[in-house]
């Protein structure tokens, strides 16, 4: 075996032909050393299937993009990161081993494809028949690859023993790295099943009737397929996992969740990467489009320069010559009519958060985690825009920024607060994209008439923009789902930076292990995260990773307890020392003179409460009453706030979708009480400029515990029915709440012996691989109800235009019926047209069916031709024409 020497000079051949300059690349191994029919058997068909790619030159492209990869998201550095934390005693030559492992997951991810099966059903080709595998391995080629890499270098490794390269108990730790990348190989056609049910399938232990991994071993070593791929093959058992298995997991586990974390990512990473090339090698054959960009920034001194144009950055920097740092002390006593350089009242405070906090982190660069603890309405997405610039400007290798938050709304809220700074240039906007399930996907050309599809599609399923806005949803799913499409972006993480906006608005029992994962995250993969809330909790306190954490606002008191923030809001707590009923609601705001002739706005944490009230509001008022919950498109939404902004007098009815950063100002709020977090950001949309004086009535109607079900948050003496909890929000002290009132109610549960255990779960779960397990047990959002669309068409304004519900759908069904259209093209155009469906789709639970009128069917979605009929004069949709009691979807 010569895969060293091999290796080293095709690296310097792809050296000499300038398509990489990675010392990590010397170790890659053509595949004609490999197998001696890399010509003889094909791995992919023409669309047309007249032609035939050959697996040589398969592997090859597929090498040729792993390598680029690995290059745009300096892939060498990472894995000098990763090799310090697992081979910190280990020699050299073992290192250099370990490295020639990793690089050949490509290379041989598709060997497998010898197999004759696969040749013949998939490919057309009558290859060694003779050796053709039993009906339940089949065609299957995956599996295959995956055995013959770890045949391959089981092999090696001892070879190396015998030459005294390394030694027996090193060879241990790369036997490990060998089971585990052979798992990679195996999974790169689907999902990421626990590696142990992997390991049992190969050892013959696993219960699984199918035991798809031993059956492919046995078949794979009397096959005689050894001496077709022509090379001497002496190979450990693999059955010995039966004896080994258990050192092997003492050596995969660790006490440590940090080590578990980074083992974790390595492995997920080494995944997306290979799952990545594959795809654009495949897309190459099929399409002849060469990727040749990665989503990373190139120009951020343009994107400063242009930013720093603007209006407010330029008045900030004014100020910051002239007035800081000694505005603030000055003037400390400042109100609304203070003027400062032409910058009045609550500008001054912004300004002087933002400069704070700029000044904290470039002392900090070198750091990994960021808190950006700022009271509501300071201007928080502002200063995370200059944070993640001046972090990818002064940090090492930092090329792409995320930007992600709670709902749609916030993401196409920011998404126009791009536009506003950059609009004038197309160099920048062509780099931000919105990533999410309703954005139509991302087109950097002009060409309407000639759309390159497969090059649309790839940049969103690998997230290919140098800037993504998206959810938390999303996020986690990249890092945490255990689909294949999951995966597809996880190594565009590598070298970011990643604004995290209310984090801690998700279930509070994942807030430890989430903090972990972030932790470990940063270390490896060269991440610079910003968490960012008005109530952000000590988050350090649920977690043993150590590695420092920076708090940009160094003193929080100086801002949080200023009267322009602390005094913006008046509240009253009258109606919570009352029962009360939705009738007695709505008669007490009708009453109520301070509501006369101002903006009032009350929010329901249900639904079905929201539109009820609203339903009885309008019975007992003449003015101007809109609704606005979870039904209201991005668009009805738009619309609505800007016709509020423009109104003097209206009474606004919504649920929980107006908290978190919505650009609305009003005079009078009420609010269904339930977490703490939730009043704060209720209390931002009241008087939100801080030029007069708001007013917040809170009350207690629906039962939080019944939607929150787990959130310790919402247990009667967390929430504002304590008088203790009340001052907390009197004072703005979120901070003492957390650390006083919270977290020691988490970090008991995570320390108790149950699914919770934190360090069960790194030890046990993240540490062995148990991907599935990790997947459901870091879900944002659990909603285990069946759900039908049912499809409302009618006409709806969308800024200067008419959207006509019929129209879309008629085009959704052209594109469903049209056989002509290439799998890139229909993919991309149906995901567009879903975009704009969203504006005209409504969810009930399945059970409601009989209780529609459809006129179509599609899938789960429900047409319904006359759909004006069901909606009054606002464009609220009249639910209790299509189902009764509590049968709405909330």
């Amino acid at each position: 075996m010569q895969s060293f020497k091999a290796g080293r000079l095709f690296g310097a051949a792809f050296l000499s032909k300038g398509i990489l300059s990675m010392d990590i690349s010397r170790y890659m191994i053509p595949v004609e050393q490999l197998i001696n029919c890399s010509e003889q058997c094909f791995a992919h068909l023409s669309e047309d299937g007249t032609q035939k790619e050959t697996l040589k030159e398969h592997t090859q492209r597929s090498q040729k993009y792993w390598l680029l990869i690995a290059k745009n998201k300096c892939i060498d550095e990472i894995m000098e990161r990763f090799e310090e934390e697992y081979f910190e005693n280990l020699s050299q030559d073992c290192r250099n081993i370990f490295e020639e492992m990793t690089i050949n997951i490509v290379t041989m991810h598709d060997l497998g494809k010898v197999n004759p099966a696969f040749q013949k059903k998939k490919m057309g080709n009558i290859w060694y028949k003779d050796m053709t595998p039993d009906n339940n391995i089949g065609s299957k080629h995956s599996i295959v690859s995956s055995i013959f890499y770890l045949d391959y270098y089981l092999d090696f490794i001892k070879r190396m023993i015998d030459e005294e390269k390394i030694t027996k108990a090193e060879s241990e730790n790369i036997k490990d790295f060998a089971y585990m990348y052979s798992y990679i190989i195996s999974r790169h056609h689907g999902g990421l099943t626990e590696f142990e049910k992997y390991l049992d399938e190969l050892s013959g232990k696993s219960d699984d009737s199918d035991n798809l991994g031993k059956r492919t071993y046995d078949w794979y070593t009397e096959s005689g397929i050894n001496a077709v791929l022509s090379y001497d093959r002496y190979s450990e058992n693999v059955f010995k996992l039966r004896r080994t298995y258990k050192e092997m997991n003492k050596r995969l586990t660790s006490d440590s969740d940090r080590k578990s974390v980074i083992l974790y990512a390595w492995i997920r990473l080494l995944y997306s990467m290979l799952v990545a090339a594959d795809y654009y090698a495949t897309s190459e054959y099929m399409t002849g489009w060469e990727q040749n960009t990665f989503g990373n920034i190139n120009n951020i001194d343009e994107i400063m320069s242009e930013y720093e144009k603007g209006l407010i950055p330029k008045c900030i920097r004014e100020y910051e010559k002239t007035s800081y740092p000694i505005a603030y002390e000055l003037f400390g006593g400042i109100d609304r009519n203070t003027d400062i350089n032409g910058m009045k009242g609550i500008n001054i405070l912004r300004t002087e958060m933002f400069l704070d906090s700029e000044n904290v982190l470039m002392n900090n660069t070198d750091k990994n985690i960021f808190y950006l603890e700022a009271p509501t309405g300071s201007g928080k997405s502002n200063m995370a825009m200059n944070l993640s610039f001046k972090l990818m400007k002064n940090s090492q290798d930092i090329n792409k920024i995320f930007y992600i938050y709670p709902f749609n709304t916030l993401v196409e809220q920011n998404m126009n607060s791009l536009a506003n700074v950059f609009g004038n240039n197309e160099s920048v906007m062509s780099q931000i994209a919105v990533v999410n399930s309703i954005t139509p996907y991302k087109d950097i050309s002009d060409d309407e008439l000639d759309k390159n599809y497969q090059r649309i599609l790839l940049d969103r399923q690998f997230m290919n923009y140098p800037t993504v806005l998206s959810t938390h949803v999303m996020l986690f799913n990249t890092m945490f789902g255990d689909r294949k499409e999951d995966a597809f972006g996880f190594h565009q993480l590598c070298n970011s930076v990643i604004v995290l906006d209310e984090i801690q608005s998700y279930d509070n029992r994942i807030w430890g292990k989430m903090i972990t994962f972030l932790k470990g995250f940063a270390e490896l993969l060269n991440i610079k995260i910003i968490i960012m809330s008005a109530t952000l909790p000590n988050l350090e306190l649920l977690t043993d990773n150590t590695a420092g954490a920076v708090k940009l606002i160094a003193d929080r008191d100086k801002y949080f307890r200023h009267n322009m923030f602390a005094k913006r809001v008046e509240v009253d707590y009258s109606l919570l020392d009352e029962d009360i009923t939705i009738e007695e609601l709505a008669q007490y705001i009708v009453d109520n003179d301070e509501n006369t002739g101002k903006k009032v706005l009350i929010e329901f944490i249900k639904k079905k409460s929201a539109e009820d009230f609203y339903r009885l509001l309008e019975d007992v008022t003449d003015r101007q009453i809109l609704l606005m919950t979870g039904d209201s498109s991005i668009q009805e939404r738009k619309d609505m706030i800007d016709k509020i902004n423009n109104m003097s007098d209206v009474v606004l009815v919504a649920t929980q979708v107006i908290e978190a950063g919505v650009d609305i100002d009003m005079d009078i709020g009420y609010k269904d009480i339930s977490r703490l977090d939730s009043e704060e950001q209720f209390m931002g949309r009241i008087n939100r400029s801080g030029k007069k004086t708001g007013k917040v009535y809170f009350y207690n109607l629906d039962k939080a515990k019944n939607i929150y079900r787990n959130d310790t948050r919402v247990d009667t003496d967390k929430t504002l029915e304590s008088s203790d909890i009340r001052e907390y929000l009197n004072t703005k002290d979120f901070f003492k709440y957390y650390e006083n009132v919270i977290l020691p109610v988490l970090l008991k549960s995570q320390k108790k012996i149950t699914d919770d255990n934190i360090k069960h779960f790194f030890k046990e779960k993240v540490g062995k691989l148990n991907y599935p397990y990790v997947c459901e047990k870091m879900k944002l959002i659990e909603d285990g109800r069946k759900l039908i669309s049912v499809y409302f068409a009618r006409s709806i304004q969308a800024g200067d235009n008419v959207i006509d519900g019929a129209d879309v759908w008629n085009e959704y069904k052209e594109l469903i019926e049209n056989p002509d259209l290439s799998y890139s093209e229909r993919t991309v155009r149906i995901h567009d047209v879903r975009s704009k469906m969203n504006m005209f789709i409504y969810q009930f639970k399945e059970d409601i069916k009989s209780n529609i009128e459809w006129n179509e069917q599609i899938g789960d979605i429900y047409y319904i031709e006359d759909g004006e009929d069901y909606f009054d004069d606002n464009g609220v949709l009249k639910k209790e024409m299509i189902v009764t009691a509590d049968e709405l979807f909330i």
